[in-house]
């Protein structure tokens, strides 16, 4: 206990009367000593529980939120082409031992469109995609586009005066008042790209061609559509063989304004190897996600710039998120902003080859093989990522807590020690 004589010193000193330094200097020791016991023993315990809190935080910072399970709307299916719609119902394109299936599945039931057991067209099903109305487009036969709306069906039959083509692809233009689309086309000898209007009146098909096979296309303005394929070519160098051509996945930024004049290649890109996989529109900008780099198309300025982003599906999710993943066995996906991106450890290696893929309602569905030959889809509720109720967020949020009320108490005891 203080004397009186040290008590007062120490009071004057809190009400501005001057102190020799010595005394001051005994007056903190006496504080530290007597008075703050708890307090240090209150600091030991804190740093204890932050080296407990970083272990812990560090073995739940892995991915959370997947899930491995069976196709229950068509047993040992192989899925290649899916198109999931915001309730989670879905078209899907599967092959079995019978044959191609084309089919809706909504609320728990399967309803075939195309069964392979009396007609054998869904084979030949390259695309599914959603229209801006709801329903989803595919092609069965030449010049004609297939729309599907739940079970029901319909047919757009395209005007056969600028010649026969088969449909490898489509995408609506973006301006839902233009009532138009830019179509991948089977020329026959050669694939090629023509606009077509709803009422099925097609454009002459685009005249430069420039050796590509193309593949998919999606829009990126009023005008613009983004494509992609392969390009083939014989090799031309002394050590190389000639029987063995060299194929480069290439990206074209395609315009068309409407009418009877043909789409125009106006600008293309092509890679070294690999191939693109997805076309992902944000904004002004064009996201091509490729499994030897991505590549991001700017509208703005009509440049290309190249990351060494590899992956086998890209999926976009909210707030502009996009989600990468990378083939069977891979330990890592990578969750790409505007700002940057991040890598982030899986708790289990990636257990499918991932073939086809979609989402709906905060889910990513990716269909696909395992290492044992088995069909098998693997979910992802990317809302459950450092949300609450996962390990990590949980973590994080008792960490904050914890460490809000130690030192509320700890300033709370310093403010009563200071008032004598």
């Amino acid at each position: 206990m203080r004397n009186k004589a040290e008590k007062y010193v120490f009071y004057q000193s809190l009400h501005g009367v001057y102190i020799q330094p010595k005394n001051m200097a005994k007056g903190w020791r006496r504080f530290l000593e007597e008075e703050s016991e708890h307090q240090w023993l209150a600091i030991s315990l804190f740093f204890v529980f932050i080296i407990i809190g970083a272990f812990a935080i560090h073995g739940t910072s892995k991915l959370t939120g997947m899930d491995i399970k069976n196709n229950s709307a068509l047993e040992n299916s192989r899925v290649l082409e899916i198109s999931y719609q915001d309730d989670g119902d879905y078209y899907s394109v599967s092959h079995t031992n019978e044959g191609a299936y084309l089919y809706h599945f909504a609320d728990g039931e399967r309803t075939d469109i195309i069964n392979p057991n009396t007609d054998s067209s869904a084979s030949g099903i390259q695309f599914i995609t959603e229209l801006d109305n709801g329903s989803v487009a595919t092609s069965i036969e030449e010049n004609s586009i297939l729309i599907m709306d739940g079970s029901t069906t319909s047919n757009i039959i395209l005007n056969n005066d600028r010649g026969n083509f088969g449909i490898i692809d489509l995408s609506e233009n973006i301006n839902e008042d233009s009532n138009s689309m830019i179509l991948v086309t089977d020329e026959g000898d050669h694939t090629s790209f023509r606009g077509a209007s709803i009422d099925g009146v097609p454009s002459s098909s685009m005249p430069n061609n420039v050796d590509v096979e193309w593949q998919k296309i999606e829009a990126l303005s009023d005008d613009e559509w983004i494509a992609t394929g392969i390009q083939i070519s014989s090799n031309s160098g002394q050590d190389n063989n000639p029987a063995s051509p060299e194929i480069n996945p290439v990206i074209g930024h395609v315009i068309w304004t409407g009418g009877f004049t043909a789409p125009m290649l106006n600008k293309m890109y092509s890679a070294p190897s690999g191939e693109f996989h997805s076309m992902i529109r944000m904004g002004d900008e064009m996201i091509i996600a490729g499994t030897t780099q991505t590549t991001i198309f700017d509208s703005n300025d009509l440049t290309f710039e190249h990351l060494t982003i590899t992956s086998s599906a890209a999926i976009k999710a909210d707030c502009d998120v996009v989600w990468f993943f990378g083939s069977i066995n891979s330990d890592s996906v990578i969750k790409w902003t505007n700002q940057g991106y991040e890598v982030i450890d899986l708790q289990h290696k990636l257990p499918i080859e991932i073939e086809s893929y979609g989402s709906s309602s905060k889910i990513i569905y990716m269909h696909g093989i395992n290492s044992n030959g088995d069909y098998k889809i693997l979910t992802f509720d990317y809302s459950s990522y450092g949300s609450i109720e996962s390990g990590r967020g949980f973590l994080n949020f008792s960490f904050i807590l914890i460490f809000s009320v130690i030192f509320a108490v700890m300033g709370w005891n310093i403010i009563e020690r200071m008032k004598f």
